[in-house]
């Protein structure tokens, strides 16, 4: 094995390679035996990522290669990956990234966990900034970019079903003193607080619509058959390296989020309207586990 990544080299190789060769060698032989995928496949996505931070100018350093805005960068300047590929892509340095820390550690790989096929599956990091500029591509109309928006900031911002979607109006949403804006479920008493990386969005789309409705603000019935999946096929991105929008995956993508980020499983639960934290085993799959440091950290509180 170790000759074969030696001998490696990339398809009609770059300038660059010779820069991040040894690098990119010294990643793969660290998590080649604790990875499950081909040695070649491994080395070329390697390779691919490592060019790529070297054409941006970064440092010549595998953690930085590794970092989620470096892999995010490389994924999206690829403009020779299918939709599947990038998934694939994505998949694989996650795993080599989180490979590298546990052996780093002198602890075994964490074993690979096959998917909850009951839950829809989160976009990627880099799936969802796509989807983000392909909604602000689009014209600026009440069918445009108005309702591209409702969708990711009430589906990934706020984790909303897609019923609540479109019951929502602008006079629901509401800019705390914190700043934090939130949104009063319409037919509940849930106050969902949207994730900052959308609540400027929401913000704006609430002023734009007052007392109307976010999504598709003209119309007179409230919940409309189809509403959503009819505007989505007439929609859809043009671009195959650009997802669908699917509510499912969108309010996956919030609870996989507020999950990273430790947040109380009652607290995510009773935001997502669940009866209990049960619903949330599904999505574990999908959440790194804690860092030595961090978990001891949790453990021990204040000090």
């Amino acid at each position: 094995m170790s000759h074969a990544i030696l001998r490696y080299r990339p398809k009609n190789t770059p300038p660059e390679w010779e820069a991040v060769a040894d690098g990119v060698r010294m990643v793969v032989a660290t998590v080649a035996d604790h990875v499950p995928y081909r040695l070649t496949t491994v080395l070329g996505v390697v390779a691919a990522l490592a060019i790529s931070a070297e054409r941006a100018g970064l440092p010549r350093d595998p953690a930085v290669w590794l970092e989620q805005s470096t892999i995010t960068r490389c994924l999206l300047e690829n403009s020779r990956l299918k939709p599947k590929s990038t998934q694939t892509y994505a998949s694989i340095l996650a795993r080599v990234h989180e490979t590298l820390i546990w052996v780093e550690r002198g602890e075994p790989a964490r074993p690979h966990l096959h998917a909850d096929r009951s839950r829809a599956e989160p976009y990627s990091t880099s799936g969802l900034t796509r989807l983000d500029v392909w909604a602000s591509n689009l014209p600026a109309v009440p069918t445009g970019r108005g309702n591209a928006l409702a969708l990711l900031t009430l589906g990934a911002g706020c984790g909303l079903l897609p019923f609540e979607l479109l019951s929502v109006r602008g006079t629901d949403v509401h800019v705390l003193p914190s700043d934090a804006v939130a949104v009063r479920v319409p037919g509940t008493d849930r106050l969902v607080v949207c994730r900052s990386l959308w609540e400027g969005a929401l913000a704006e789309l609430a002023r734009a619509a007052g007392s109307r409705f976010l999504y598709a603000p003209d119309r007179k019935v409230e919940r409309p058959k189809n509403a959503i999946s009819n505007w989505v096929a007439r929609h859809r991105p043009g671009d195959p390296k650009i997802p669908v929008p699917d509510m499912r995956r969108l309010r996956a993508t919030w609870i996989v989020s507020l999950l990273r980020d430790r947040v109380p499983a009652d607290l995510i639960a009773r935001a997502a309207g669940l009866s209990s934290t049960a619903s949330l085993a599904a999505y574990m799959r999908w959440v790194p586990e804690l860092s030595t440091e961090a978990a001891v950290r949790l453990l021990r509180g204040w000090a």
